[in-house]
């Protein structure tokens, strides 16, 4: 993408980021049914219903793509889910989220050792989780993130997704939201990850993860978040390439 191509993508990217800012209250505050008129899908939500059938569990790989929380209040109809989530710094923000995400029925469960143990019992249950992939999870454990490939720069990904796929042999699927034009809504897409997210190779499994996360991002990149800083940890030796941009500049 040459210079102009980028500063293009960033300039509707803002534009989107504005919408999903000014979706949130209502999305949060409102009745979940004021959106469901404006959602449209395929064959998705019967593919859902099939997939709880078998009885796997279910985990759903919602990177910052579109709303994703008008996406999982819509797959939260069709089966019992619990959200991992990082409680924002403000208590007043994370009271309105828990109780945005409660009224459509999914349950929270924080990002530490208690949240994992109820993300893997829900998952036991044949019940349905979400992870939000792409969040840079904190440099306390070497276990918990690799760096892997995501559109060519090493990204530092979480590799809990990938570890509950191979522990528990669960389905699993990419689930996100694209904002229609012209306030028309949002159409719900979902995508098989593929197999080798059961690799008990961890480059493999996460790389998965990662690729799934580009699908959905080609689709229509200007509404992924890039405002969050994906690559800001970066492997020894590897200058982050937010610096390096800004030397250029």
């Amino acid at each position: 993408m040459d210079p102009a191509e980028r500063k293009q993508l960033a300039k509707r990217s803002l534009q989107e980021d504005g919408k999903f800012l000014a979706e949130l209250p209502l999305v949060w505050l409102q009745p979940p049914s004021r959106f469901t008129s404006k959602l449209y899908f395929g064959d998705e939500m019967e593919e859902i219903r099939q997939l709880q059938q078998e009885g796997r569990g279910l985990i759903f790989i919602v990177p910052h793509q579109g709303n994703w929380e008008v996406g999982l209040s819509e797959v939260v109809k069709n089966i019992e889910m619990t959200v991992f989530y990082r409680p924002p710094r403000q208590r007043w923000l994370e009271e309105v989220m828990t109780i945005g995400r409660q009224a459509t029925g999914s349950k929270t469960a924080p990002t530490d050792a208690s949240g994992i143990k109820q993300l893997l019992g829900a998952l036991k249950n044949g019940e349905g989780v979400a992870i939000l992939p792409d969040q840079t999870p904190k440099k306390s454990s070497a276990s918990a993130a690799v760096f892997s490939p995501f559109f060519g720069q090493p990204a530092y990904t979480m590799t809990l997704a990938a570890k509950f796929a191979a522990k528990t042999g669960a389905a699993v699927r990419s689930v996100y939201m694209e904002r229609l034009p012209k306030g028309e809504g949002f159409r719900i897409h979902l995508h098989k990850v593929d197999e080798d997210i059961y690799d008990r190779d961890l480059a493999k499994s996460v790389r998965a993860i990662n690729a799934a996360v580009e699908q959905s991002v080609n689709v229509c990149p200007e509404q992924y978040q890039w405002g969050y800083k994906r690559f800001t940890i970066q492997p020894k030796g590897t200058r982050s390439p937010y610096k390096v941009l800004k030397l250029r500049e």
